[in-house]
């Protein structure tokens, strides 16, 4: 076995993938010092107000479909009875997108305006509001990836935006620095910097096939030179004295 070719290959892939292997060991150890609920934010919001339907006259589905020929014409993913701002609707999912309607007249409703977004807000977090956006898109990597389209982003004191679905009127995403931190740390684990979603690419398979090549040949390294000293107790090979 060549030794000196060993070391040397243990040197320079220790020299290219070291920052990578900092990278992934600094990113897991912030992963498992910051407890989740405070990274998602969950702390910052109340509970949503309770709501009660005993006193609510909630049309049946099939009423609501008699009301809306053209909801039989389409596959549902879902169909949800549930609370936005202050009445009751059914929210469905459907092959062409998100839709509600008011659970008690069965109106076709239009996404949350400005105040009632603002009211939404104001009912689940205490923190001040600063600024409210209306968006429609985003773009790769952007901190609210993924979520329901359209949506009001309110931004909130001490650095924190609140993402409400401008259709359900759900609470869908809660931003704040430790979370924008967690992205950061994310997108250097999985080595996918822009979308920071995908961690199957070739990048990422070609650093780790490294990362395995390096630690092994540091310890073919450590056994054989740990029976050299073995071998040679005194400390110097060929010592005679």
């Amino acid at each position: 076995m060549n030794k000196q070719l060993i070391r040397k290959w243990h040197r320079w892939l220790g020299l290219i993938i070291g920052i990578q292997l900092l990278a992934w060991t600094v990113s897991g150890l912030y992963f498992t010092l910051i407890p989740i609920e405070e990274i998602r934010g969950s702390h910052l919001l109340d509970p949503e107000a309770g709501f009660r339907v005993n006193h609510v006259a909630v049309i049946s589905p099939n009423e609501l479909v008699r009301q809306h020929p053209a909801l039989s014409e389409l596959r549902f993913d879902e169909i949800a009875l549930q609370q936005r701002a202050n009445r009751m609707v059914y929210l469905i999912n459907n092959e062409t997108g998100r839709t509600v309607y008011d659970a008690e007249t069965g109106a076709l409703l239009a996404p949350l305006s400005e105040p009632e977004a603002l009211g939404v807000a104001q009912s689940r977090s205490k923190l001040p509001v600063e600024s409210i956006h209306w968006i429609e898109t985003v773009e790769a990597g952007d901190e609210y990836r993924g979520g329901e389209l359209p949506a009001w982003r309110v931004r909130l004191a001490d650095n924190v935006n609140l993402y409400i679905g401008a259709t359900s009127g759900q609470v869908r995403a809660v931003r704040t620095s430790e979370w924008r931190l967690f992205d950061f740390f994310w997108a250097l684990h999985i080595m996918d910097y822009e979308a920071r979603e995908d961690f199957n690419h070739l990048l990422l398979q070609v650093i780790s096939t490294l990362g395995v090549i390096t630690v092994l040949s540091g310890l073919v390294l450590f056994f054989t030179t740990l029976r050299r000293v073995r071998r040679f107790p005194s400390g110097i090979p060929g010592d005679n004295d």
